[in-house]
């Protein structure tokens, strides 16, 4: 590995560098001592006027500009920069925007766009930054793994009912629509990986429907991301190389960028293995971008709220105990100091939470944004529906709801055929325009944070009601169930493994696989396989079902299944049977 100095600051007493000292704030790590450098710039607003102690990084070193926003790094230039993807960005500050462009925040400068002086050296490498008028109030769509295919391949793998590249199409809309109800605020857009699926030439198409939502995106990489530019799964390719083809249409992997008390901290959290492929990655980190990581956090003082995006869960999986991966437990002990860290990732395909009071870190893992992989049905793999989390800053003060997407606007057919489920267990159905009604009446809309399932539907004479609460923690309150005509709301009962292991899933799911297995050879010969017997023996397990068993005889009946959220938001269902 090279050698790096860590962090350094810059003075300008005279025209020349200066070597004295500057003390860093909170979380900088003290003193440190100037060194040489080889690329240099400045960062200013769009009056002209210099930013001062904003962090510019070349992936590896973090610095700090002085009071005449300058800076200056010892980035290693003894390759060719033609040939090279090497860059410097910078950590867009609080109150303040990068340029945006296709829909993403332009951060970065490539080094291969400018010259070496005679001295070898880059000058000029110059940021200019746009203030935010309101930034201590915006709202976040955060959302994994769309993972679109082109629609021709004709592969098994893309030979079922929706096609991905419809579906990132349909999501588009849904977010251009509701940020529009947002004017008083701005929007951003986090993709947490496999932004694509093993084809780098869908990318400008994802960029370009991006910009028409209206809002500003960023995106951390995914191993399905990592591919070359022949759409190759990395066969053959060191870790390193894996990236460059992504990187080249969509800038860095690993940065950093502050909205309000926020900083985000985003990485690729996907190791290739030796002789490996993006199939079989590792999660973690490599040693140099851990080394940005904690170079990185040591500029961020401990009073914010750290929020770690990557594409594999780093800290927790939806079963098990804390993930030890090469240098996450390092990344855990670096992240101790802050007041409160959100960690966010796709991946699994399925919603996760991990939540404990007694922790500052919280683990918070997004199901596929377009449904279960492969059918790119209405529901994520563990009943979640297709659709993102919405996260809402104001002043401080953060919270977020789930989000379904309302818009199906493509035929949903088996292959080409007149086959589809009849989607029993979906609780609204798409009219002439792709619009989702509710079969209760109205639209689909972000009140709808739960799937409740009426006596009978996980077994026969079964007189229990179940409920999927989307992205249910234990900073919720528990659900209850109320009987009509009684004045009791009775709590229900979490599914564990010691309370009902045979109905930790939503049986929406199983609706589904069940029917796809069963005419789809390539779903029944992988993951699905289970005869359409134990729906628990292969379906992802869901950590967010509550059951309560009725004390009536009576065949028919009907309720209200209500929930609060940790941010005191209460949310309603109906059944009846």
């Amino acid at each position: 590995m090279r050698k790096r100095i860590l962090v350094f600051f810059l003075l300008t007493l005279l025209p020349c560098w200066s070597c004295e000292k500057q003390p860093q704030g909170d979380g900088g790590g003290g003193d440190t001592p100037q060194g040489e450098w080889t690329v240099s710039g400045t960062v200013r607003g769009d009056d002209s006027n210099p930013i001062a102690n904003v962090v510019v990084s070349d992936g590896h070193l973090c610095v700090k500009t002085d009071a005449d926003g300058r800076y200056a790094l010892n980035v290693d230039l003894s390759a060719d920069l033609s040939s090279t993807l090497q860059y410097v960005f910078v950590s867009t500050p609080a109150g303040w925007a990068a340029p945006k462009e296709d829909g993403h925040a332009i951060f970065w400068k490539w080094l291969k766009d400018y010259g070496k002086n005679a001295e070898g050296k880059i000058t000029g490498v110059d940021f200019v930054l746009t203030r935010i008028a309101n930034p201590e109030r915006f709202t976040i769509y955060i959302f994994g793994d769309p993972q679109p295919r082109t629609s021709g391949s004709g592969s098994w793998t893309n030979g079922s009912a929706y096609k991905s590249v419809d579906v990132c199409n349909d999501m588009y809309t849904d977010m251009k629509e509701y940020a529009a109800t947002m004017t008083d605020r701005p929007v951003y857009g986090i993709g947490l990986g496999d932004i694509v699926h093993r084809d780098v030439s869908l990318l400008p198409a994802y960029r370009s429907g991006m910009r028409g939502t209206g809002i500003t995106t960023y995106n951390v990489i995914g191993n399905h991301d990592q591919v070359n530019d022949k759409g190759s799964n990395a066969t053959g390719m060191t870790d390193e190389e894996s990236s460059k083809a992504f990187e080249r249409i969509m800038g860095p992997t690993n940065y950093s960028f502050n909205l309000g008390n926020l900083h985000f901290l985003m990485l690729d959290d996907m190791i290739i293995r030796p002789g490996g492929t993006s199939d079989d990655c590792q999660t973690g980190l490599t040693d140099d971008i851990w080394q940005f990581a904690k170079n990185d956090l040591a500029t961020v003082p401990s009073s914010a709220v750290v929020m770690v995006c990557a594409h594999s869960p780093m800290f927790r999986l939806l079963e098990g105990k804390d993930r030890t991966g090469q240098h996450l437990s390092e990344l855990r002990g670096e992240l101790s100091r802050f007041e409160r860290v959100y960690a966010w990732a796709g991946h699994t395909h399925s919603s996760f939470n991990y939540y404990d009071k007694n922790s500052n870190l919280e683990v918070h893992t997004m199901g596929r944004v377009t449904g279960a992989l492969w059918t790119n049905e209405f529901l994520s793999e563990n009943g979640t529906p297709r659709g993102y989390l919405v996260f809402e800053y104001d002043a401080g003060r953060i919270s977020w709801k789930f989000k379904p997407l309302f818009w199906q606007t493509a035929v949903h057919k088996y292959a080409g055929t007149d086959k589809e489920p009849d989607y029993k267990y979906r609780d609204w159905d798409y009219d002439a325009s792709g619009r989702a009604i509710l079969k209760t009446g109205g639209p689909l809309t972000d009140g709808y944070q739960m799937q409740v399932f009426k006596p009978d539907t996980y077994a026969p004479g079964d007189k229990t009601v179940y409920v999927n609460v989307f992205l249910w923690d234990e900073a919720w309150k528990t659900p209850t169930f109320q009987m009509d005509g009684s004045s009791a709301r009775s709590p229900m009962t979490r599914v564990t493994e010691s309370t009902g292991k045979q109905q930790r899933y939503s049986y929406a799911d199983w609706d589904i696989t069940a029917f796809y297995a069963g005419i789809w050879s390539g779903l029944k010969e992988s993951w699905y396989d289970n005869d359409g017997k134990d729906p628990s023996n292969k379906l992802k397990n869901c950590t967010s079902i509550f059951k309560y068993t009725l004390n009536t005889t009576e065949d028919h009946g009907s309720g209200m299944v209500r929930v609060t959220d940790r941010f005191g938001n209460e949310y309603t269902s109906k059944v009846s049977w």
